[in-house]
C-alpha cells in the first residue's frame, strides 16, 4: 500500500481543498508532511498551525531540501512543474492525488462515492451529516469544508466505512472503488481533456465499473447523460428524481428559499424534510443523499435527521456580510449549469437585484463555453468580470480575454482588481441587493475584502 511504503510525503499544490485534507490525514497516520503552494491561503495558514510545513513558491529546491521520500502532486500541477521534474531526477516517486487517495480509500471496508458534474461536495456532505446523526463510526474526505464539521475531512476510530468526492477530472475518480457509488449528474465540463460528450460519458460508464462486486450504482433518472450511462450496465442500480427516481419528492415548497418536501421511496412516504440550505437544486441534492444513504442500510429517520442537520458547505452559496442592506455572498459554481442554478436559488429567496461577480475560470472553459456563460449572466441584472483565472493553462492556445466576456454581455462591466470589484460594490450596494462571488479560484478573496472594508467602516 503506497501509504505504509513511505514516510515522509511532499504535496505540490498543497493548498488545495482536497489536498490540504490529505496532508492533514497523512500527519494524523504519524507521517512527516510537506508541501508547497503558489500562494499562502486560509488553507496554507491552517496547514502551518497543524505543524505541516508550507512553502509559498513553486521550485527544485523545494524538494531538494525536503528530500521526501515521495511527492504527491494535484492534476493542476504540471510534469514540467520545477518540483516534479526536480523529484523525478532524483528517482523520488511521483504520484498524483487519485493515486494516493485510492489508496487510503483501498483500507476501508466499505466506502461511499459521489460523483458528477455538479453537487458533489453539497451532496457528500449530506451524506456525512446522516451518517454524524447515525452514531456509527465512520470516515469522509470532501471536496470542501463543511460547516457542520468545521473542516473538509473527519477521520474515524475504524477502518468500517468512508465516504468520499470522486472527481471526474482527468478520470481521478477511476483510482477509487466504491460499495455505493453515486452519480449525480453529467454535463460537458472539463471539454479541454474529454474533447467529446461521448468521451466523457464513457469515462462515468468505466467509473461505474469500478463499483465493488455487490454494490449499487445511485444514479439521477432525469438527467439525459445519465440515462445515456446507466444504459446497459448490469449492476444493481437505485435512481432518485424529483419526480421520476425511486427516491423522490412530493409537496415541494419554500420556507425561506429552502426546500421542505415529502421524501419518497418509490409509493412509499418516509417522511417530510425541512432543508436549511436554500434551493430546489437541493432538494434533488438530498434525494441522491437519501438514497445512498438508504442503499447504505440507514433508517429513514436517520436520514432525514441527517439532511435536515445540514447546515451548508463553505463556498456554496456563502453568505459574508450586508453592505447598505445588500447581501454579499460567495459560490465556488463555474460552470452555466451552476450559475443558472445559483440565480434561480437567489430569485427564490426573494432578492430584488442580482449582480454577478464572475471570475472566469481557465481559458480553455471561458472559451469552450463563452456562449453558455454570456447567456445564462445576460439574465441578472448586472455583471462584474474579473481576469481570468488561469489555474494550470496558459494563455498562448486561445488567446482570450475578460474583456472577450464583458464585450458579449449586455450588462457586462470589467474590474481589473478585487480592489475595484469591491469599490464597485461600494458604489451600487443597495437594500435588497445579491452581490454574489462566482468560481473556483481565488474569487473569493473579492468577498472577504469587501467584508473586511465593510467592518471597518
Amino acid at each position: 500500500m503506497i501509504i505504509d511504503s513511505y514516510g515522509k510525503y511532499f504535496l505540490s499544490g498543497i493548498g488545495g481543498s482536497s489536498m490540504s485534507s490529505l496532508a492533514k490525514i497523512l500527519k494524523l497516520r504519524g507521517k512527516d508532511v510537506c508541501g508547497s503552494d503558489m500562494q499562502s491561503s486560509a488553507a496554507t495558514d491552517s496547514l502551518t498551525e497543524n505543524g505541516i510545513r508550507v512553502k509559498i513558491g513553486q521550485k527544485a529546491e523545494n524538494i531538494s531540501g525536503e528530500h521526501p521520500d515521495a511527492v504527491v502532486k494535484t492534476d493542476a500541477v504540471s510534469d514540467e512543474n520545477p518540483e516534479i521534474k526536480a523529484a523525478k531526477e532524483l528517482g523520488i516517486p511521483v504520484f498524483r492525488r487519485a493515486e494516493l487517495l485510492g489508496a487510503l480509500l483501498d483500507g476501508y471496508k466499505k466506502t461511499v462515492g459521489v460523483a458528477g458534474t455538479h453537487g458533489k461536495t453539497t451532496t457528500s456532505s449530506m451524506i456525512t451529516s446522516v451518517f454524524m446523526e447515525s452514531g456509527l463510526d465512520f470516515s469522509a474526505i470532501l471536496g470542501g469544508n463543511m460547516k457542520r464539521l468545521g473542516a473538509g475531512y473527519t477521520i474515524g476510530k475504524t477502518d468500517d466505512v468512508c465516504v468520499f468526492e470522486s472527481c471526474e477530472y482527468k478520470e481521478s475518480y477511476l483510482h477509487f472503488r466504491s460499495d455505493v457509488s453515486v452519480v449525480l449528474n453529467i454535463a460537458e465540463d472539463h471539454m479541454e481533456y474529454f474533447k467529446t460528450r461521448e468521451n466523457l460519458i464513457n469515462s462515468f460508464r468505466t467509473y461505474l465499473k469500478n463499483t465493488k462486486p455487490g454494490g449499487t450504482v445511485v444514479y439521477n433518472a432525469e438527467d439525459e447523460a445519465s440515462l445515456l450511462m446507466i444504459d446497459g450496465y448490469d449492476g444493481a442500480t437505485v435512481s432518485f428524481g424529483i419526480e421520476k427516481g425511486r427516491f423522490n419528492a412530493k409537496n415541494i415548497s419554500t420556507d425561506k428559499g429552502c426546500g421542505v418536501f415529502d421524501l419518497y421511496d418509490g409509493l412509499n412516504r418516509l417522511g417530510t424534510v425541512h432543508l436549511a440550505i436554500p434551493g430546489l437544486h437541493n432538494v434533488k441534492n438530498a434525494l441522491a443523499a437519501a438514497a445512498a444513504c438508504t442503499v447504505y442500510g440507514l433508517d429513514p429517520e436517520t436520514v432525514i435527521r441527517g439532511l435536515e442537520a445540514y447546515s451548508g458547505a463553505e463556498r456554496r452559496f456563502e453568505y459574508h456580510c450586508i453592505v447598505n442592506g445588500a447581501v454579499i455572498a460567495d459560490d465556488y459554481g463555474h460552470h452555466p449549469d451552476a450559475y443558472k442554478v445559483t440565480f434561480d436559488t437567489a430569485r427564490a429567496v426573494g432578492f430584488k437585484r442580482i449582480i454577478a461577480i464572475h471570475q472566469p475560470h481557465t481559458f480553455s472553459r471561458t472559451k469552450m463555453l463563452m456562449d453558455d456563460f454570456v447567456s445564462v449572466l445576460s439574465t441578472v441584472d448586472h455583471v462584474l468580470v474579473a481576469p481570468i483565472y488561469a489555474a494550470r493553462e496558459t494563455n498562448d492556445l486561445y488567446n482570450i480575454y475578460a474583456e472577450d466576456v464583458v464585450a458579449k454581455l449586455p450588462n457586462g462591466e470589467y474590474c481589473e482588481s478585487f480592489e475595484k470589484i469591491a469599490e464597485r460594490v461600494f458604489e451600487m450596494a443597495r437594500d435588497g441587493d445579491l452581490f454574489i462571488t462566482l468560481g473556483c479560484g481565488d474569487i473569493y478573496k473579492a468577498a472577504k475584502l469587501i467584508t473586511k472594508m465593510q467592518a471597518e467602516k
